[in-house]
């Protein structure tokens, strides 16, 4: 195609959008689906061109065919079309200066304005190889704007984190650098801040005075599959807690922005994470998944896992309590949740409410109340529920938990798959949905006591439950129990 200045982009330049990695799962999978979407279907593909590089050799036609065939897969009608007109191949193998020479090609048979987008999608061991690459050949500026997208990890400790910023930063401006983390654009996750600073009724009660713990569970039902070279050195610590979590905890916990853009946000959110004491490691309870039934299916011991050693001690559970030490928090213990081989899939945000100071309603001294709380359900089922007392009609004071609900399938229908909005935001330069270096760089301060080599055996607990018994002494120790995670209506 041939751009024409002046053809309408909603908010998109004209670009040409590089994949390291190309021929990947991730590329096949999410981010070739995520762009045929974006573009094709939103009719966008007009203004950006597709290059994939990868090792190897191969045409383009023969990379196009095999696009054509992971996107029909997908579903995506008119794939081939698609294909032949917006995507390319370079091999990598042939160095930076023929990819140079390939994206100034392609610029100029498409009369594009020099605007480049790099995605990392590969192996953090090639991070640091691929960044000095673009680096010394030229390629980290030109005619137009260049950003680069950075895949997690980011790191696998604090000293690692902060080597790669340095190599970034060596060649690349903050301003230019999309730490891409694809739970930030879960549009129920998007949506905290308006649920909050939108509606006076949650914000006034989002604190130390109204709020008793905040509870996050991450629950997966399926266990490593094939990850096992990544997962037995990542655990669950590095591979949910470092990013995810702490991404959720930073934005229920936030203080308002002083305006509603990508700096601002960001610099609250990295408030919290500054204000959180590194994990007390007798808060912290490491458990590992053994045999067990999942949906009816009968599942083997992680250790028993294709990859896996026989005698692994990596965690693929998670369960600690952090605090965030500002004026709003002060005491709220933040109650964390990971695992995996667990009841069901389903990512959770509780905000249970203090109860009130003195119970009305009692039966024989036995209470009969349930805290007020605000479930935020990330997936599946995406949406919010108010859980409240009511009494039951009849003869005294029996009173029955109620639950109001909001799912966002039932108001709005289908939402976007989080790399379509995360791909649009990288296009149009909204770093709202990004990680910064110091988010980064704080979150495996966090963490780190975690990390150590010398820390206990996990606690074994079989797959199709929700954890080791530990996890639940863990906020007993308080009086307390994790929330239940209601089942989607």
């Amino acid at each position: 195609m041939t751009y024409t200045p002046g053809m309408m982009t909603v908010g998109i330049d004209p670009q040409v959008f590089v994949i390291f990695g190309g021929t990947g799962d991730l590329a096949h999978r999410k981010l070739l689906p995520a762009l045929y979407d974006m573009l094709k279907t939103r009719h966008f593909d007009d203004v950006v061109e597709v290059l994939a590089v990868a090792t190897g050799s191969m045409t383009d036609d023969e990379y196009r065919a095999s696009v054509a065939a992971s996107l029909a897969e997908a579903g995506c009608i008119g794939a081939d079309e698609w294909a032949e007109e917006y995507l390319h191949f370079q091999s990598i193998d042939e160095g930076f200066e023929r990819l140079s020479a390939r994206i100034l090609a392609l610029e100029k048979a498409s009369g594009l304005p020099g605007n480049r987008a790099f995605y990392l999608a590969i192996p953090p061991s090639v991070f640091d190889d691929t960044i000095e690459g673009l680096g010394k050949h030229g390629l980290v500026s030109g005619p137009g704007w260049v950003r680069i997208v950075v895949e997690k990890p980011f790191g696998s400790d604090a000293a690692s984190a902060a080597h790669l910023n340095a190599v970034l930063h060596s060649w690349f401006d903050e301003s230019q650098v999309y730490r891409i983390d694809h739970y930030l654009a879960k549009e129920t996750v998007q949506n905290l801040m308006a649920l909050r600073f939108a509606n006076p009724l949650f914000e006034r009660s989002w604190n130390r005075d109204g709020v008793d713990s905040v509870q996050i569970t991450v629950a997966e039902d399926i266990g490593i599959g094939e990850r096992a070279g990544y997962y037995e050195t990542a655990g669950a610590i590095r591979d949910i807690v470092q990013n995810h979590v702490l991404q959720l905890i930073s934005l229920v916990a936030m203080e308002p922005p002083v305006r509603n853009d990508a700096e601002s946000i960001r610099n609250e959110k990295v408030k919290v994470l500054q204000a959180m004491y590194p994990i007390d490691l007798h808060d912290y309870v490491r458990g590992q998944y053994g045999e067990g039934t999942v949906a009816g299916e009968q599942v083997v011991a992680y250790r028993d896992e294709d990859g896996v050693s026989p005698n692994s001690e990596t965690e693929t559970f998670a369960a600690l309590r952090l605090f965030v030490d500002n004026w709003r928090w002060k005491d709220v213990p933040f109650y964390i949740r990971v695992g995996k081989r667990m009841t069901e899939r389903a990512t959770q945000i509780s905000m249970v409410f203090k109860e009130p100071p003195v119970c009305l309603f009692e039966d024989s001294g036995r209470r009969t109340m349930h805290p007020n709380a605000f479930d935020i359900r990330l997936q599946p089922k995406e949406g919010f529920e108010l859980g409240f007392e009511l009494k039951v009609p009849g003869e005294g004071y029996n009173l029955q938990t109620q639950r109001l609900h909001f799912h966002y399938d039932e108001a709005f229908g289908a939402l976007p798959p989080a790399y379509v909005t995360l791909l649009a935001d990288v296009m149009t330069g909204d770093q709202t949905l990004f990680v910064r270096a110091d988010e980064v760089e704080e979150a495996w301060r966090i963490v780190a006591p975690a990390l150590s080599t010398n820390l206990p055996a996990p606690d074994p607990y079989p797959s199709g439950s929700w954890g080791p018994p530990s996890a639940t002494e863990l906020l007993a120790r308080t009086g307390r129990t994790w929330q239940p995670l209601e089942p989607p209506h």
